[in-house]
């Protein structure tokens, strides 16, 4: 990868991007609330849960395939909608529904307004389309693409356990850590799985009865 690359890819995966994604706990606050997560040691098989069932499974390989769908569109121009359509469709909650479009609705805000470039995705489809679409405009790599994604993902809700649990610092560190090294093989578990052109799955009851938990959770600090 060159520099220019790098820094495009550190850009994106920066907790200074301004889209707010530190607001949301994604289920974690629900986790901790039911007492799935106390420790290290069960966070820990938590989000490893989180990388192998939720990424692994569908965010990755379906953000392998916007970004494909994307760079195809003057060849294919309506798989890119058809795969926003099922990814918008693919939350399962009104929480990760709002999350999902506030996150793109910030994020076309700063692809206009830093970038200077025309929002192409409509906010309502929901983060991954945009980010999709903005890694195309900017003609990134679709392995590094999803490892900055991945990185974001697990980065922010290991914070939001080590805020909430509490996690000391060094430990939130350890996690992360043990995590990284697994997921250069979740990458490419979720790249075979986007070539496989198999259908796709985001079908998790247990992570969505935590956030339909979360919508009434008495005194909570994060927005899902």
């Amino acid at each position: 990868m060159n520099a220019a690359s790098l820094l495009k890819l550190l850009t994106l995966s920066s907790t200074a991007l301004p889209i707010g994604a530190y607001c949301y706990s994604q289920g974690v606050e629900s986790a901790i609330e039911c007492g799935l997560i106390v420790n290290e040691k069960n966070a820990l098989a938590y989000f490893e849960d989180v990388l192998d069932l939720l990424l692994v499974r569908y965010e990755l390989p379906m953000l392998a395939r916007l970004i494909h769908a994307a760079k195809s569109a003057a060849t294919q121009p309506h798989e890119f909608i058809r795969l926003a359509s099922d990814y918008k469709a693919s939350r399962e909650t009104r929480e990760f529904l709002l999350e999902s479009q506030q996150l793109a609705f910030s994020l076309n805000a700063w692809i206009k307004q830093v970038l200077g470039l025309e929002v192409q995705v409509e906010s309502h489809y929901g983060f991954v389309p945009v980010y999709a679409q903005l890694c195309a405009r900017l003609k990134l790599q679709p392995q590094d693409c999803l490892t900055a994604y991945c990185f974001s993902v697990l980065e922010n809700q290991v914070l939001a356990a080590v805020k909430t649990v509490p996690l000391g610092q060094m430990s939130g560190q350890r996690i992360l850590w043990q995590l990284h090294q697994r997921m250069p093989e979740a990458i490419q578990q979720a790249l075979n799985l986007q070539d496989a052109k198999q259908p796709l799955s985001s079908n998790l009851p247990n992570f969505a009865m935590l956030s339909m938990q979360h919508e009434n959770q008495y005194s909570r600090l994060f927005r899902s």
